[in-house]
């Protein structure tokens, strides 16, 4: 099967699946349930599935990925990241970078064996926004909900084999071509990453939107995985926006297959069409 990928300036991104995530409708938290069940074209009793999509792109001699997927035990459909990048001939010890755009399970558990925490991409760089990286590397005070600290308690585990080589990255700093753009809410540090060729740009929003076809259409909508709801929402209408008006790709983790595609405006909101 090939590997879907597009061309920006000199740069070919590829897109690799990690699996299929289930969730649920019931996270949302501000629409009709009638409304998003037309969106998403209807549910399997209550459930839908959504992609969990990682890009890889080659630069200067280095392989980069931007986050590392799910894991192996997370759900039985995820944790493909690996055997997928292998028939495409690219071993996990090659790659020398990873771009996380925040620590969140299906981000970031694909980082270490699940089992004994040992590094699945033994070589590589960490590059994550330090506002990400200090949250969830701090020490819980007490007053976090019981979902933070366990997050929390999984994301030491899936750092530390990488602690001293991961670089907190700040707006404005660049490696290899590619800037971080801080757009939080849906977690303390959620970045969207800008890599730059030439005179074009693409950016991985990560998660952005979560539910594509309802999240773009309907910007405004949040869901119980946001730390921070209003702040997610802010974050999501501000990129929609550039990501339109500056005609970028745009390569998000959920979208559907293949991932990556335009944000065109659509009267007061926006829509995105595929590549």
């Amino acid at each position: 099967m090939t590997t879907p990928s597009f061309k920006v300036g000199d740069l070919e991104i590829k897109g690799y699946s990690d699996g299929i995530l289930r969730t649920s409708l019931d996270m949302i938290t501000n629409m009709d349930r009638g409304l998003s069940e037309s969106l998403v074209g209807g549910t399997d009793k209550g459930w839908l599935f959504i992609p969990v999509n990682n890009f890889l792109f080659q630069r200067d001699g280095k392989t980069v990925m931007i986050d590392a997927g799910s894991g192996r035990k997370m759900q039985p459909t995820l944790g493909k990241l690996p055997e997928n990048l292998r028939a495409d001939g690219i071993e996990p010890e090659t790659i020398d970078y990873i771009i996380l755009t925040h620590i969140h399970p299906d981000h970031a558990n694909g980082l270490v064996d699940d089992d004994t925490g040992a590094p699945i991409y033994p070589n590589a760089q960490i590059l994550v926004h330090a506002q990400e990286y200090d949250f969830w590397m701090a020490e819980n005070t007490g007053n976090e909900s019981d979902k933070v600290k366990a997050t929390r308690a999984r994301n030491k585990f899936n750092m530390k084999p990488y602690v001293e080589r991961a670089r907190r990255m700040r707006d404005g700093e660049e490696v290899l071509g590619c800037t971080p753009i801080l757009a939080d809410g849906h977690s303390p540090g959620h970045t969207c990453w800008r890599v730059m060729s030439g005179h074009e740009s693409f950016m991985a929003w990560g998660d952005i939107v979560h539910l594509s076809a309802i999240q773009i259409s309907h910007p405004d909508t949040t869901l119980t995985y946001d730390l921070d709801p209003e702040k997610a929402r802010q974050s999501r209408r501000r990129i929609l926006d550039m990501a339109a008006n500056e005609k970028i790709v745009v390569a998000g983790a959920h979208v559907n297959a293949p991932g990556f595609g335009h944000v065109a405006r659509k009267g007061m909101t926006w829509a995105f069409e595929a590549a």
